[in-house]
């Protein structure tokens, strides 16, 4: 059995490769502003507890931002930026 592949198959995998990355740099581009404005409310949050409050839940003031940038995208509610990204596996929170 023999294969053969053609300039035009050639052509349009090229094509569809160039639209399918374009997509997933400006989707990765939204997630990324998305993540860093979701990161930012969340530390604008933290600060506006009062110390108590904080030792309360076991943090202390300066180690805000660091457990905040441990926070990983389901926990800041973050849901994958279309379908394609559903469609190549990426888990959706219920």
């Amino acid at each position: 059995m023999s294969v053969y592949i053609t300039r035009k198959m050639i052509r349009q995998a090229a094509h569809d490769w160039r639209q399918d990355n374009t997509v997933g740099i400006v989707e990765r581009m939204i997630r990324s502003a998305k993540r860093t404005l979701k990161r930012r409310e969340t530390i604008s949050e933290l600060h506006s507890l009062t110390d108590w409050e904080l030792r309360d839940i076991g943090i202390y003031r300066g180690d805000i931002p660091r457990i905040v940038r441990q926070i990983d995208d389901h926990d800041l509610g973050l849901m994958p930026a279309s379908r394609g990204a559903q469609a190549r596996g990426v888990a959706v929170p219920a």
